[in-house]
């Protein structure tokens, strides 16, 4: 888990390197399109929910929901965060991406401090 979360964190930042090649690069356009419906959602629900994705992990339908939520929620981070940069008069593909390199670094690296506790241990039914 812990190698995902890294993972996750260094994704943005290879697809902001991944910028400085040619337009319509088959590369840039993999790399950035793979972190824009990919990483930000997963970052953000496993900050969200560290157990909730392991917790129905044998469940048949519970993959293809995980798939899902993060491809939902990485669309919405992209979308909010290219609106606030479009009313600010300061949209760039470059600005876009380093904002949600850094959202999605913060949310991957949210949980990896020393003895951080799992929101969810608390938490009884009854």
């Amino acid at each position: 888990m812990i190698l995902l979360r890294l993972g996750l964190a260094a994704s943005g930042w290879l697809a902001l390197l991944s910028m400085s090649l040619p337009d319509a690069a088959p590369v840039r356009v993999a790399a950035v399109t793979v972190f824009l419906l990919v990483c930000p959602g997963l970052a953000a629900q496993l900050a969200l929910r560290p157990v909730g994705l392991l917790r129905r992990a044998g469940h048949p339908s519970a993959i293809l929901e995980a798939a899902l939520v993060t491809v939902v929620l990485g669309l919405a981070l992209a979308t909010l965060v290219a609106v606030a940069l479009f009313l600010g008069s300061a949209f760039t593909a470059t600005r876009s991406l380093v904002a949600l390199a850094t959202l999605t670094s913060v949310l991957a690296l949210l949980s990896l401090r020393p003895g951080a506790r799992n929101r969810d241990a608390g938490v009884h039914a009854g």
